[in-house]
């Protein structure tokens, strides 16, 4: 099969990737490719650092700038960008990735209220304004909710989340299979001697 351009090339690519769908996690709507090359252009600009406002969970904690790091490809940390106030807890927040439900869009239906959109915290904190360039990632215990700089930038914190985090759960399903599969073996085997 002959590809005659690079938009052409990408199309390609994009038709043989599998749907994201786990049972345990959500992707953003509209966010399907989760290909290598995504996750390491994704993960290579984490490293460098994306400065967003992150929107603080508490009613006294104002959004701030800050700049999200992944230093080992698993967790997700962040701090303060140049001028703004430091946190005042005593560690840094760090998150797992793999354990991130759901990457949802501001505009999204929240299902645990289908009257509203996005998260609490969103609806608190976010300005109407910003809402085309807010998501949030949602964990068992807690979200991280951020506006972008720009729609653009929002568009792509949400593929990359969405991609790096399914890769991640779809890593980790395939751990929890393997070990149990070798403790199986393990168990017939001392049944069995």
């Amino acid at each position: 099969e002959e590809v005659t351009s690079l938009s052409t090339a990408t199309a390609a690519q994009t038709n043989k990737m599998p749907i994201l769908h786990l049972s345990n996690f959500k992707p953003a709507s509209g966010c399907t490719n989760a290909s290598d090359f995504t996750i390491r252009c994704f993960v290579a600009r984490l490293r460098a650092g994306i400065t967003a406002v992150k929107h603080g969970r508490s009613r006294w904690c104002k959004s701030r700038l800050r700049v999200f790091h992944i230093d080992d490809g698993t967790t997700l940390r962040w701090k303060a960008a140049i001028g703004e106030p430091n946190s005042r807890k005593n560690k840094p927040t760090k998150l797992d990735l793999s354990h991130c439900l759901e990457v949802r869009h501001a505009w999204e239906t929240d299902p645990q209220n289908p009257m509203f959109t996005g998260t609490v915290t969103l609806r608190k904190k976010c300005e109407a304004a910003n809402a085309h360039k807010s998501f949030a990632l949602i964990f068992p215990q807690r979200t991280v909710d951020v506006t972008a700089i720009t729609a653009d930038q929002c568009q792509v914190l949400m593929e990359g989340f969405s991609a790096l985090c399914f890769r991640l759960q779809v890593a980790n399903a395939g751990n929890r299979k393997r070990d149990a599969d070798t403790e199986t073996d393990t168990t017939k085997s001392t049944i069995n001697p």
